[in-house]
């Protein structure tokens, strides 16, 4: 039997205009390093079992990086950081039966290389699931 296959499909996106919006003015956020997360923690609504528990969303300012093949650039590193990394997060919102939206926001004012990103990526990512334990927690109580 192959592992699973990891990748990131167009249901791991957030790109409900709607659901950005909601994240940008009532969620949560971080920021580590050269990322800013915004991110938004609630319960499963929907009792689906496609239901998908971890949407994801980056953005990196024209203000600083002119070129679109350079912000595009800095996108696709920051997607492949998260694709690899992920795994953790996902499964801990299953075991707690939860629904989290999180949206990348590029900080730094220059391009990063991969391994600079992968270590931000790493961090944030880790800072998410103490986040998603703390609000089961609370949440239990």
């Amino acid at each position: 039997m192959s592992a699973p296959r990891q990748s990131l499909s167009k249901t791991d996106r957030l790109k409900s205009h709607k659901r950005i919006r909601l994240l940008f003015a009532e969620g949560q956020k971080m920021k580590v390093q050269s990322l800013l997360v915004y991110f938004q923690i609630h319960p499963k609504v929907i009792s689906a079992a496609e239901m998908v528990h971890l949407q994801m969303g980056v953005s990196v300012g024209a203000r600083y990086f002119k070129k679109a093949v350079d912000r595009n650039l800095i996108k696709r590193r920051i997607k492949e950081a998260y694709r690899l990394n992920n795994i953790q997060v996902k499964e801990n919102l299953k075991e707690h039966n939860l629904v989290m939206d999180i949206f990348f926001v590029y900080t730094a004012s220059e391009i990063l290389l991969y391994k600079q990103i992968e270590a931000c990526m790493q961090k944030a990512l880790q800072q998410l699931t103490d986040k998603i334990n703390h609000f089961y927690n609370s949440a239990a109580e």
